[in-house]
């Protein structure tokens, strides 16, 4: 007699690819030394104007959430910061809903205040109309309020991996600020990330895996060490370099 096959959540059947990823996400093992720096540079904007919270934007699994609460929450500098999260996906809304409390997610006619920074991290190249998505936050957010975005880098590096993850576009450097401006915003720096990264770029466009996997590696604690330490210095040092694997962007509403 065949094994009754284990009935499936259909949430989970339907899930995109990019969901499915991110829910994969939660788990602490599938966090890498990439996010880390991206969340590291939050933080330092975070320090820089003395925000008091953190707005996630395209929130996803919520691991800058985590990062908040172990890194800038009670004990950690002048005071705790406050996270908060929008997402569009009912799915990851109702996993973020239940890990951060209802009271975390932010509310659609809410103003982003002057003393909020406000993160996009990998999420316009996910919208068609990216210019009109990044007016429409900063028509909410007050003068002062930053934003960084990190967006992935190089058009040309546009393969089935951008595409099964839903990609619109790939960025350079020149394009994300023009993008920033057009929807009103001052762009205060705008940088290449991860250098280091760029041969896995390049063989994900050449020789991309058979499969189509779009999930994140686990990578053990010895290579989350040592990736550390070696992104985090070239980010240290991302005005110097030419290219990257990941464009981030450090934008202001002003009055």
């Amino acid at each position: 007699m065949p094994e009754r096959e284990e009935q499936r959540d259909p949430r989970t059947a339907s899930m995109t690819p990019l969901e499915q990823q991110q829910t994969q996400l939660v788990d602490p093992a599938a966090h890498t030394f990439w996010h880390r720096v991206r969340f590291d540079l939050v933080a330092a904007e975070v320090r820089d104007i003395s925000a008091g919270s953190v707005l996630d934007i395209g929130a996803g699994s919520g691991m800058l959430g985590d990062y908040v609460r172990d890194r800038l929450g009670p004990g950690h500098g002048a005071g705790p910061v406050t996270y908060r999260f929008d997402e569009s996906s009912p799915i990851l809304d109702d996993n973020l809903g239940r890990h951060f409390g209802d009271a975390a997610r932010f509310g659609s006619d809410e103003r982003v205040p002057s003393t909020t920074v406000a993160a996009l991290l990998d999420v316009i190249e996910h919208i068609e109309d990216d210019v009109a998505a990044l007016r429409s936050w900063r028509d909410r957010m007050e003068p002062g309020a930053r934003l960084v975005v990190t967006v992935p880098a190089l058009q040309w590096a546009f393969s089935e991996w951008d595409t099964e993850l839903g990609h619109y576009r790939r960025y350079s450097r020149p394009r994300m600020r023009s993008t920033l401006e057009a929807a009103g915003f001052h762009v205060r720096r705008c940088d290449y990330l991860f250098p280091e990264m760029l041969p896995l770029v390049v063989k994900r466009k050449f020789l991309p895996d058979s499969d189509g996997d779009v999930d994140m590696p686990r990578l053990s604690e010895r290579v989350n060490r040592f990736g550390y330490a070696i992104s985090s210095a070239s980010a240290r040092l991302r005005r110097a370099w030419p290219a990257g694997t990941s464009v981030v962007a450090v934008a202001e509403a002003t009055g």
